[in-house]
């Protein structure tokens, strides 16, 4: 099959560039507005009147920061990918670069912010093709990782029909003893769709690291619905697991939904069935929205946070192209 090369696009001058970077930040930050005014704001209310305010500010706090650590661990595993596939790239670009596209996916539609994160990838170094194996790469890490781990809440949801979440297991067993075949199923996927790809593979130990990232991202980000939990009653030592687990779960199933942007009401109604089991269907629920909620707030938090101290760091000066040493492509002695 032919190599698909991308037209050139002209070069702008710099007001114009500077303008439409402008205009961009201004449709996100509307976007974003649009989003957290759409929010169900009520449910922190209804927590309030469970507990005291400062049991319920502590457990909120302690909700809002797991979701902020564990989408940190998901930067990094999608960081390992990235230098692997193509030369070193500053940390400060590889954050640039992550989080528009993060924040980017609240503009209406999908097509704005590939168009955004696109440019900014190739801006900073990275290669539409690189861009591209990355985000197959990493989804395909994503959704395995995100099945096993759900597995915590599918045994104890769907008893026996939970087998088939065991597929998922296995294969992300077979991809940490064989990491080859995300490579080349990667691959075969944007082929399929005509997509290009990266100029090199990643490597068999970049693949295992990815893979370990963000199955502890998937745990640390579903334990901040464990406080929201308890603060509606859930027995502490009883919910842990399921926790974790229906927030994985639900949340791979959004993902696999990719007709509905966010995975929005399949993530709610998948966590809420889970929940019942230790709560009652309208704790349950009130425990859904405000996972949405807590969630929302800490992708703004982490991007905007991010994004600044990038942008600061990039303008001072202080990084350069080489500055992230080249990670290894080939596998260590003994690994294959």
């Amino acid at each position: 099959m032919r190599s698909i090369r991308l037209p050139r696009l002209p070069r702008l001058p710099r007001p114009l560039k500077l303008a439409l970077a402008g205009a961009f930040a201004v449709a996100v930050v509307t976007a974003i507005v649009w989003t957290m005014s759409r929010l169900d704001w009520s449910v922190v209310g209804v927590l309030f009147t469970r507990r005291d305010a400062g049991q319920i500010s502590l457990l909120l706090g302690g909700s809002l920061l797991a979701s902020v650590a564990g989408l940190s661990l998901g930067f990094l595993g999608w960081r390992v990918v990235l230098l692997e596939l193509g030369p070193p790239v500053s940390e400060p670009r590889v954050v640039r670069i992550f989080f528009v596209g993060f924040l980017s996916k609240y503009l209406p539609g999908r097509v704005p912010g590939m168009i955004a994160a696109t440019k900014v990838a190739t801006a900073n170094g990275v290669t539409f093709g690189r861009l591209m194996t990355t985000a197959a790469l990493v989804m395909s890490v994503v959704l395995l990782s995100g099945f096993t781990v759900g597995l915590l809440a599918g045994v104890q949801l769907l008893g026996a029909q939970a087998a088939w979440l065991a597929g998922a297991a296995v294969l992300i067993v077979l991809v940490l003893v064989r990491p080859q075949i995300v490579n080349q199923g990667s691959a075969l996927l944007l082929r399929l769709l005509r997509r290009p790809t990266a100029a090199k593979a990643a490597s068999v130990r970049g693949v295992r690291l990815a893979v370990a990232w963000q199955s502890l991202s998937w745990v640390v980000t579903g334990l901040h619905v464990w406080p929201l939990a308890i603060a509606m009653g859930a027995a502490p030592s009883r919910s842990l697991m399921l926790c974790v687990g229906a927030f994985t779960l639900a949340t791979s199933a959004g993902i696999a939904s990719v007709f509905i942007p966010d995975g929005i009401g399949v993530r709610e109604a998948v966590l809420t069935a889970a929940l019942t089991l230790v709560l009652p269907a309208p704790a349950a629920a009130v425990v859904a929205l405000a996972s949405r909620l807590v969630s929302t707030v800490s992708e703004v938090l982490l991007g905007a946070a991010a994004l600044a101290t990038a942008e600061y760091l990039i303008r001072r000066g202080r990084t350069g192209p080489q500055e992230i040493p080249e990670p290894a492509v080939s596998p260590p002695a003994g690994s294959r």
